[in-house]
């Protein structure tokens, strides 16, 4: 009888200890054991696509799995991000997408997920700086042309942008405000479409990521006429900033990772490493450099969280003077 009692005691431990964590390599299986696919919220081509393709490849190194890219476009990344909410938080399906549908895509509508209840940030890959770009046989030759001429014109200026409420459409809105012009927006699912349809001639300029519109500037296909870095473009130095044009207006765009709620804390930090460490290689960096993406200013876990909620709390206000906030549709 005492034996048998021992015996359950010593389960009953056993069970409290590996439930408390302090058997964690017993507990917990190594991860990853198999490919990790990663969602992005546009289609191919785009400037966030670019991006995760290029720190998939450093990652894998150091994960020694596969990591899968796959695209989900649809809302800025918010259809991508719902469905992520339902799945299993193992890390083994996760998001990697600009900030809207975090920051922006609640303000806007009903959304089927709270990105502060129902997601687990991974890390922030890097920041876009938002360019205003024409084809490079407009006569539009500076910003002030452009704004001149919508003046005149109004309504006619067609303006592609990644997407309803992304940081072009928001920046563009207030812009017009200050500027006295009209313009007509036309969304596109991600920055690959606006630029086709740019260069196609269906829009008369874009906004958009530097990353997306930099070979064809540097072909001579486009022409960067606004800015949001203060310092420039070093592949388009005509270019004007927003703060020399005289725009006082929040223009952040990152690229985040984050799976669903519930992911265990080792396997976020697993993750987070492995994207830090795949941004420092030189794929990434000429990535990165090619287009003037900011990176080497990782963000992760409460961090990120914490920097997320102002930045939305940024953009909340943008939003509402755009008109869109979605309490003001109902």
């Amino acid at each position: 009888m005492m034996q048998t009692a021992s015996r359950l005691a010593a389960v009953a431990l056993m069970v409290v200890l590996a439930t408390s964590g302090v058997f964690p390599a017993a507990a917990q299986e190594p991860f990853p054991t198999k490919p990790i696919t990663v969602w992005v919220g546009f289609p191919p081509g785009g400037a966030t696509d670019i991006l995760m393709r290029a720190l998939a490849e450093g990652a894998e190194k150091h994960l020694g799995q596969k990591v899968v890219v796959v695209n989900k476009p649809g809302a800025a990344g918010a259809v991508a991000t719902a469905e992520l909410a339902k799945q299993r938080p193992d890390g083994y399906t996760i998001v990697c997408n600009t900030d809207t549908p975090i920051t922006r895509s609640p303000h806007l509508r009903e959304v089927e997920y709270d990105p502060f209840r129902d997601l687990t940030f991974i890390n922030r890959v890097g920041t876009f700086k938002v360019v205003f770009a024409v084809r490079a046989d407009t006569p539009h030759r500076t910003w002030r042309d452009l704004v001149e001429w919508a003046k005149k014109n109004p309504g006619q200026l067609t303006f592609g942008t990644p997407g309803v409420a992304t940081t072009p459409s928001l920046v563009m809105t207030r812009i017009a405000a200050r500027e006295g012009f009209t313009f007509r927006a036309v969304p596109f699912a991600g920055d690959g479409p606006s630029v086709s349809a740019l260069l196609g001639g269906h829009v008369a300029v874009l906004g958009g990521s530097s990353v997306a519109v930099s070979s064809y500037v540097q072909a001579k296909r486009m022409r960067v006429l606004l800015v949001s870095d203060p310092e420039g473009l070093d592949y388009a130095p005509e270019a004007v900033s927003f703060a020399k044009a005289g725009y006082d207006v929040e223009s952040t765009t990152a690229v985040v990772t984050f799976g669903p709620k519930g992911m265990p804390p080792q396997v976020v930090a697993r993750l987070a490493k492995a994207f830090d460490e795949a941004a420092k290689t030189e794929t990434f960096l000429g990535v990165a450099r090619k287009s003037e993406t900011t990176v080497g200013q990782p963000l992760t876990g409460q961090a990120l969280a914490d920097w997320l909620r102002k930045v939305g709390s940024n953009y909340e206000q943008l939003i509402k003077e755009a008109g869109l906030y979605k309490s003001e549709k109902k």
